[in-house]
C-alpha cells in the first residue's frame, strides 16, 4: 500500500511511503491454507505418517490445527510438529469428557525462512474471531506447568476436561503380589497420559511394596504408595496430574490422599 503525496503550503512532496503487512498476510495465507486442507484422524497411523513425510522433506517446523468434531478447537506452532502433535494425543487420551476417536488435525510444515514470518498470536486470533471457544489461553497447552501449579485454580480446559484418576496401570506384582516401589512409581510415571511428580528416598524405592488386594488404577496405586510411606507423606490428584511428596502442603483445588 503506497501512502500518496500530500500539498504542503502550495507545493506537492513527491516522496511517498510504501507499507506492506508483512505478518498479515503471511497469517492470512496460512489460514486460507488450512482452512482449505483435508482433516486427519489424531492417532498414531497418522502421526507415523507425518513424521515420516518430515523426515522426507527434511523439515519439522510448521503451524498446526486441532479439531474436534470438525471444529478448530487449538492453534499451535511448533519445532517438530508430529512431536508436539504426539504429545496432544498422549494428554487427551487421560482426559474425561474427551473422546480421542473425535479428535483431528491439520498441519502445515513451515520452511526454514518462513519459521519467524507464522505469527502464532496473531494466527489465535484469526481463529478466535470465529471460534471463540478454543483452548488457546484455556490451559490446554503445557505439557507440565511445574510445581507452582500444584495449589492455583485450574484453567478451563483442566476444570472442564479432568483427569482419568483411575487410569489403568500394567504391572506384573508377581504371586506373591509385592514389587519395589521404584519400579511401581516408574511404571506409573511412564503409563500415565499425564503428569505424575514424586520425591522419594533412594532407601524407599528399594523396599518391596505388597500390592495385596490393591486395584491397579492410577488412584488406588497412588493411595497404597502413601499408606505405606507413612505419616508425612501425601499424595494429591490435581487438575493436570498426580504427585506424591512428604509434605505439609495444601492442595486446595486437588484431592489429598494420606497413610
Amino acid at each position: 500500500m503506497a501512502i500518496p503525496a500530500t500539498k504542503i503550503s502550495g507545493a506537492f512532496i513527491l516522496q511517498s511511503i510504501y507499507v506492506f503487512d508483512f505478518l498479515q498476510t503471511v497469517s492470512t495465507q496460512l489460514k486460507e491454507t488450512l482452512d482449505g486442507m483435508e482433516e486427519s484422524k489424531l492417532n498414531d497411523v497418522a502421526l507415523a505418517s507425518l513424521s515420516g513425510f518430515q523426515a522426507q522433506r527434511d523439515s519439522r517446523q510448521g503451524v498446526y490445527v486441532l479439531h474436534y468434531d470438525g471444529a478448530p478447537v487449538y492453534l499451535g506452532k511448533a519445532n517438530d510438529v508430529s512431536e508436539r502433535l504426539s504429545q496432544h494425543l498422549e494428554k487427551l487420551k487421560g482426559r474425561r469428557g474427551i473422546d480421542p476417536d473425535r479428535v483431528g488435525y491439520k498441519a502445515l510444515l513451515l520452511d526454514k525462512s518462513m519459521g519467524t514470518a507464522a505469527n502464532e498470536d496473531l494466527l489465535i486470533s484469526m481463529y478466535k474471531g470465529k471460534h471463540a471457544s478454543m483452548w488457546n489461553g484455556a490451559g490446554f497447552g503445557p505439557k507440565d506447568p511445574g510445581q507452582n501449579r500444584d495449589t492455583t485454580r485450574p484453567g478451563w480446559f483442566d476444570r472442564h476436561f479432568p483427569i482419568v484418576d483411575d487410569f489403568l496401570i500394567d504391572i506384573d506384582a508377581g504371586s506373591a503380589e509385592q514389587i519395589g516401589l521404584a519400579i511401581l512409581l516408574g511404571l506409573m510415571k511412564v503409563q500415565l497420559p499425564y503428569v505424575f511428580r514424586y520425591t522419594v528416598p533412594s532407601d524407599d524405592l528399594l523396599r518391596q511394596i505388597s500390592l495385596a488386594g490393591v486395584k491397579h488404577d492410577a488412584r488406588s496405586l497412588l493411595q497404597a504408595a502413601v499408606t505405606f510411606l507413612g505419616v508425612g507423606w501425601k499424595g494429591a490428584i490435581i487438575s493436570y496430574g498426580m504427585v506424591l511428596y512428604k509434605t505439609t502442603k495444601d492442595y486446595p483445588y486437588g484431592e489429598e490422599l494420606t497413610p
